[in-house]
């Protein structure tokens, strides 16, 4: 009932919300010796409470759990938590307070930061916020990482593979590699990019049983200039240089690297720090895993078949062989399943997004309270299930966002979704559609969308007059009812 109370304003305008959990008393009050696991000890119970708190927030949306507790024991618990004096209350957290009541003692009392570490308490705090800040981040998915690209010889392992035809992959190399699956359950692309064989490299990889090579979605093998293979393999998944992590054990391969893109991240020198960045910073973590996000791999793998079969074929040829379809569904409340999809894309897009505005989850909530409606566009073509792929954000006649992933750019569905609702708007009202459009430092690939979809350019927006009943489909694609 009490976090309830507390999470009011969260419940009527979906504020994002964060709660702490208790602190763990640091021994049983009891006795060391006595069962650990036992209701009667106090450590234990606190655990259990904060078990119970955290399978109690999973009944709210936008509301995630703090886990100071865990913080407190990374720094130690000794230095920040004061289980004699503040055992109940305060959260038990160690402050330089002396009673009044206590000043007059015949020995004046000290502190406790006196008898322990002083630093430690300001480094709690500061860690809380840290945090904090980092929950935020990877919740409005900023600056996020899309795609991890990894050199192979003493960087995935140990050694020169070919040369030795064996290697050392126990220590570092194996958690390295447990840390690039994690991501890919997150839904981040992994890519190779190596100078050496890549026929030997199939033959002898290291890691058959416990991380396939297919889980790499794309591989550049070979012994051409990895800014050059880089930048192939950027135009094959339609991502920016800032979307990429580039890991090397060579300095001077990340410096050719850093000198062609310079706002791609890298990370190189000791291997022993690469496992805590690829997992715990903001910039790789995900709030939730979606069908899509967990699938990206086969997606691009998909899209790279794609793009060789387009090369065979003439523009239309291609396109009238790929059998796509597509679909558009209204969404309107953060209920629908298919709301996390769609409200990581709006966070995520870089490219094809027409005003580049990032959402917290209570504008989002305001939105829909508001009779707006996201239109989520799914695609599915001959080579793969894309799944929702697109966003449409449209609110009293307005489309006020249009986002779509890279995977399906040249595949003319964002005309066939605009088809789409434009002719979902004309059954309801016979009135001016207008659209936003905002240039960022990105979105060169949206830019156009609007006028090419016979909208005119009025002021600070696009508009679909009156007398325009329709927009025109685009031949090859089908639409698929849902």
């Amino acid at each position: 009932m009490r976090l309830d109370m507390l999470l009011e304003y969260n419940k009527q305008h979906g504020l994002l919300s964060f709660v702490t959990n208790f602190l763990v008393p640091q021994q049983h009050a009891g006795g060391r010796l006595l069962p650990r696991y036992d209701l009667r000890n106090p450590s234990y119970f606190v655990e259990q409470l904060n078990q119970h708190l955290g399978l109690a927030l999973q009944a709210y949306k936008n509301v995630y759990l703090l886990d100071i507790d865990q913080i407190a024991s990374s720094i130690g618990r000794r230095y920040v938590q004061d289980d004699s004096v503040l055992t109940w209350n305060h959260s038990s957290l160690s402050t330089n307070y002396v009673a009044p009541q206590d000043r007059d003692r015949l020995e004046a009392l000290t502190a406790i930061h006196e008898e322990y570490d002083e630093a430690a308490i300001a480094k709690y705090v500061n860690s809380v916020w840290f945090e904090l800040d980092a929950m935020y981040r990877s919740i409005a998915q900023v600056d996020m990482v899309k795609m991890v690209l990894v050199d192979l010889d003493d960087t995935l392992w140990r050694g020169l593979l070919v040369e030795t035809g064996s290697t050392d992959i126990e220590g570092w190399p194996l958690g390295f590699v447990e840390a690039l699956a994690y991501l890919k359950q997150r839904g981040m692309i992994l890519g190779i990019v190596s100078k050496n064989t890549e026929e030997r490299i199939i033959e002898l990889w290291p890691y058959q049983h416990v991380f396939p090579l297919s889980n790499f979605a794309v591989k550049r093998i070979n012994w051409n200039p990895k800014p050059d293979n880089i930048a192939e393999l950027l135009a094959e998944v339609n991502l920016l240089p800032s979307s990429v992590l580039y890991i090397d054990d060579n300095p001077v391969e990340r410096e050719a690297v850093k000198q062609a893109f310079p706002a791609m991240r890298s990370l190189g020198a000791n291997p022993y720090l690469w496992r805590r960045v690829l997992l715990w910073s903001p910039e790789t973590q995900v709030a939730n895993v979606t069908p899509e996000s967990a699938e990206r791999s086969e997606m691009i793998k998909a899209q790279v078949q794609r793009e060789t079969e387009r090369k065979k074929l003439s523009r239309d040829e291609f396109l009238t062989l790929l059998d796509v379809s597509v679909s558009l569904v209204a969404l309107h409340s953060s209920s629908d399943p298919r709301f996390q999809r769609a409200f990581e894309l709006l966070n995520k897009t870089n490219q094809f997004n027409t005003t580049g505005k990032r959402w917290l989850p209570a504008e989002a909530e305001q939105y829909f309270a508001q009779q707006g409606v996201f239109y989520a566009l799914s695609v599915v073509d001959r080579f793969t299930l894309y799944g929702l792929v697109g966003v449409l954000c449209v609110k009293q006649g307005q489309i006020d966002q249009f986002v779509m992933s890279c995977p399906v750019v040249g595949l003319d569905v964002e005309f066939a979704a605009i088809a789409k609702l434009v002719a979902l708007m004309r059954l309801s009202e016979n009135a001016p559609i207008t659209a936003l459009s905002v240039e960022t430092d990105a979105n060169q690939l949206s830019r156009s969308i609007w006028s090419n979809c016979g909208f005119l350019l009025a002021g600070d927006q696009y508009v679909l007059p009156t007398g325009v009943t329709g927009v025109p489909a685009p031949a090859h694609i089908t639409f698929a009812e849902v």
